[in-house]
C-alpha cells in the first residue's frame, strides 16, 4: 500500500468513527433523558404536580382571584405572569404542570434549533430532566433566548417580565421590537396595577436574600465576565453573558447554559455578524 493510500484510508477510518460517535451520542442524550424522567415519575421520586407548580404558580394564580397577597416569599415573576397563572389555576396544579411539560417540550425543540441531532446533544445536559420534574421556567428562558438571536423577539420580552435579567440577550438592533413587546404583554395586568411596585419591591428584597443554595460565585464576578462577553456580540456570548449574570444563580438555573451550547452548535446557522 503506497503512503497516499495509508493516508486515504485512515481518513476514511476517522471519517467513518466520527459518523458513528455523532449518531450514537445523541441516541444516548434521548435515552438517558427519557431513562431519567420515567424513573423519576413512575417511583414517586419526583412528585406530580412539581413542587414549584404547587407551592408558588397555583399559589399566585389563586390568590390573584381571590384579591390575597400575590407577592408572597418565592414568587418573583413579573404581574403578567400572575395574571397568566390566575387564569389556569382553577384548573389545579397539575393541569399547570401538564401545561408547562408541553411548553418544555416545545422550548427544548426551539433550543434545538428543530434539528434531532442537536437535541440528542442537549439531551445529556444532567439538569434537564430535574427542570422538567419541578416544573420550573428556566428552560422556557433557554428557548426565549435562542429564539431571540434568530429574531424572533417577543418570548424573550415575555421572560424578561418573569426574570429581567434574560434581557441581556437581546440583539441590539431588535430593542424597539422588545419594548413593544413587553409593552403588548403588559396590558394583561392593567386591572391590578398595584402589582408593579409589589413586584419590584418583591425583587429587591430578595436580592440580597436569595431563597436558596446559590452558585458560590459572586454577583459582581460574574457580571464583569458577563459584560466582556457581550463585547463580542455574538449569539453565543449574548447568551451566556444572560445566563450567568442573574444577581441570585441559584443551582436550577444552569440549565439555562444549554442556550448558549446550542448556539455555539449551530454558530455557522446563526448570524454572527459584529454590530448586531
Amino acid at each position: 500500500m503506497t503512503p497516499e493510500m495509508q493516508v486515504d484510508t485512515a481518513r476514511d477510518t476517522r471519517r467513518r468513527v466520527v459518523n458513528v460517535l455523532s449518531t450514537a451520542v445523541p441516541i444516548g442524550g434521548y435515552a438517558i433523558g427519557i431513562a431519567f424522567l420515567v424513573e423519576g415519575f413512575a417511583s414517586g421520586l419526583w412528585p406530580f404536580p412539581g413542587g414549584d407548580v404547587v407551592d408558588f404558580y397555583a399559589r399566585a394564580g389563586d390568590a390573584l382571584r381571590s384579591g390575597a397577597s400575590v407577592y408572597f416569599p418565592g414568587f418573583l415573576y413579573g404581574p403578567p405572569w400572575a395574571v397568566a397563572f390566575g387564569a389556569v389555576s382553577w384548573l389545579g396544579p397539575a393541569a399547570i404542570h401538564a401545561i408547562i411539560l408541553a411548553l418544555d417540550a416545545v422550548a427544548l425543540w426551539t433550543i434545538a434549533g428543530g434539528n434531532l441531532r442537536r437535541l440528542g446533544y442537549i439531551l445529556w445536559f444532567p439538569l434537564i430532566p430535574f427542570e422538567i420534574a419541578a416544573g420550573q421556567l428556566n428552560l422556557l428562558i433557554a428557548a426565549a433566548i435562542v429564539a431571540a438571536q434568530r429574531g424572533t423577539t417577543w418570548p424573550l420580552a415575555a421572560m424578561s417580565i418573569a426574570k429581567v435579567w434574560p434581557a441581556v440577550a437581546l440583539r441590539p438592533r431588535d430593542w424597539r421590537r422588545f419594548l413593544v413587546a413587553i409593552a403588548v404583554i403588559s396590558l394583561v395586568s392593567l386591572p391590578w396595577p398595584q402589582l408593579w411596585p409589589q413586584w419590584v419591591a418583591a425583587l429587591i428584597d430578595t436580592s440580597g436574600h436569595p431563597l436558596g443554595p446559590v452558585v458560590p460565585v459572586p454577583f459582581i464576578a460574574r457580571a464583569g465576565v458577563a459584560v466582556v462577553l457581550l463585547v463580542f456580540q455574538r449569539p453565543w456570548t449574548r447568551a451566556l453573558a444572560a445566563a450567568i449574570i442573574s444577581p441570585g444563580l441559584y443551582w436550577g438555573q444552569l440549565v439555562i447554559l444549554v442556550a448558549p451550547f446550542s448556539l455555539w452548535l449551530a454558530r455557522r446557522e446563526v448570524s454572527e455578524a459584529p454590530g448586531q
